[in-house]
């Protein structure tokens, strides 16, 4: 079985709104053994909304719409599926019971506007709403099963849980569909698809793609069949996967870096201090979104300014002078400074110009040095970083975290042997 999800709302189309709704539909259905095959975002009007119901209800066996069932008169779902349907709209009674019900329990009076959301093309089902005034519409199209939604995210929610999913739990007996996903960070995106060509090929019972978000990779593998045999083959891939792209990989599922790297504090024991200039406190911001990082992070100085660099990092004035606050020396300093000052197992400082200005042929904009320094000494590297400004400090940021996690596994893997 497959399906297909509609996102009806001008403001979608137009941008001005995020749609999150046909991420979290495809999630579930997909989980229920129902194939995904497009998503399609539709204009506020009749005739368009009619045409795209068509479209996907002549392709696929379940198509999902959300949005358009408000009160105003940019609210066109219901019209346009009555178009496509060749229906009329009638006021459907467990609509009218519904909202005179909704009404009812907060003492409230039902306008004439909201009267249209009882509307529905004749011969369709409402779908009971827990929440709101609008009842969703369900409708057979064809051989498609046709479901249109709120568009407010809580009823949506709800509903789809209530009314739709259980409709579908049996549409692939014995089938579901799954995907695991491994994460990684550093590898250029052609190594990495060179070095996963033959798991990527077609043919294959598993479905290898990538998704690249601001330096991180992400490996999904995509398998539908019997439950047993579909885990079989996602750990067969994902643990392939490991192998080959070995210390690029950080974790799997929903895993962070900076999680990643809390993991690997723990274990280690080990503390660390942040110094960071141009990402502003930005490493240290993921680091204390993860709990417990109290035991770990003992402290994070954003030394903005040069003189900031001198007083709370001790980074001596004629390096900055001689060099410039961006460079191997002044990185250096700053990473032995807040070692120093706190007396963590591992400090990290960044130094760089994110832009959009500050840039010069020899420092162009996106120029970051980092350095990390423990009791073996200090390493510093420099990296250039495409995009604007809040690219740059996003991945500069995670650079830095995974400078730590390199460290602290190299150091296991030492330890193991």
């Amino acid at each position: 079985m497959n399906a297909v999800i509609l996102s009806i709302g001008t403001e979608l189309v137009r941008g001005l709104r995020l749609d999150t709704h046909a991420a979290d539909i495809a999630r579930a259905v997909t989980a229920l053994g129902v194939d995904v095959i497009r998503h399609e975002t539709v204009d506020d009007d009749d005739g368009a909304i009619a045409a795209a119901v068509c479209r996907a209800a002549a392709e696929a066996d379940v198509v999902i719409a959300t949005g358009g069932l408000g009160p105003t008169a940019d609210d066109c779902t219901r019209h346009g599926l009555a178009e496509a349907m060749g229906a009329r709209l009638v006021a459907h009674p467990d609509a009218v019971a519904h909202l005179d019900a909704w009404a009812a329990a907060r003492g409230k009076r039902i306008s004439e506007s909201n009267r249209v959301q009882t509307l529905l093309p004749d011969g369709a089902e409402p779908l009971p709403n827990p929440i709101g005034t609008a009842v969703g519409i369900a409708v057979r199209l064809g051989e498609a099963q046709v479901f249109c939604l709120p568009g407010v995210p809580g009823e949506m929610r709800a509903m789809l849980q209530e009314s739709v999913l259980p409709r579908l739990e049996n549409a692939a007996p014995g089938r579901v569909t799954r995907v695991r996903t491994v994460r990684t960070f550093g590898l250029p995106e052609s190594e990495l698809g060179e070095r996963l060509a033959d798991l990527m090929a077609a043919g294959r019972p598993t479905r290898l793609g990538t998704a690249c978000h601001t330096g991180v990779i992400d490996v999904h593998v995509h398998a539908s069949g019997p439950a047993d045999e579909v885990d079989r083959l996602l750990g067969a891939d994902a643990a392939a996967v490991r192998e080959r792209l070995g210390d690029a990989v950080f974790g799997e599922g929903e895993e962070t870096m900076a999680s990643a790297v809390a993991d690997a504090l723990r274990a280690a024991g080990a503390t660390l201090a942040l110094a960071e200039s141009c990402t502003g406190g930005l490493v240290a911001a993921k680091l204390v979104a993860v709990p417990g990082m109290s035991d770990h992070l003992l402290e994070a100085v954003v030394a903005y300014a040069n003189a900031s660099k001198v007083d709370a990092l001790g980074v001596p004035e004629s390096l900055i002078a001689a060099h410039g606050a961006v460079s191997e020396p002044v990185v250096r300093a700053m990473a032995e400074g807040a070692r120093r000052r706190t007396g963590a197992s591992l400090a990290v400082a960044v130094t760089g110009i994110a832009g959009p200005g500050g840039g010069s042929p020899e420092k162009p904009v996106g120029t970051v040095w980092f350095a990390l320094a423990d009791a073996n000494g200090t390493d510093a590297v420099c990296e250039r970083f495409p995009g604007d400004r809040a690219l740059v400090r996003e991945r500069a940021a995670l650079y830095a975290l995974n400078m730590v996690r390199l460290r602290l596994r190299a150091r296991a893997i030492g330890e193991c042997q």
